[in-house]
């Protein structure tokens, strides 16, 4: 279910921005919902993204010292630092990788 949401809400993404946003399609929006527009897939992400980085299950994650949650945070640190997606998709994941497994080795000895 879960896959078949994500695949669902990228491809609404995907046609928002392409078929609204591509210059070639001869359809054009007032600049006010193509400002809008602009906005949907990071509102989307985060939709998506907040209760995996904030839930474990039904219950909430002990933030403090949560790799999902400090993953979080050097992720939007890194996309204020560098706009190179690829780059901070890369460096998010080697962080998420060495803090959970770090925090697993800490906390379970």
């Amino acid at each position: 279910m879960t896959w078949i949401l994500l695949l669902s809400l990228a491809l609404i993404v995907f046609i928002n921005r392409y078929f609204f946003l591509e210059p070639k399609i001869a359809f054009k929006l007032p600049v006010f919902i193509g400002n809008m527009l602009q906005y949907s897939a990071p509102c989307l992400l985060t939709a998506i993204c907040a209760p995996i980085v904030f839930f474990q299950g039904e219950q909430l994650r002990t933030l403090p010292l949560d790799a999902y949650f400090l993953t979080a945070i050097l992720c939007v640190v890194f996309a204020l630092i560098s706009k190179k997606i690829l780059l901070n998709l890369g460096l998010s994941l080697l962080c998420f990788y060495t803090l959970n497994y770090m925090l697993n080795y800490m906390l379970n000895g």
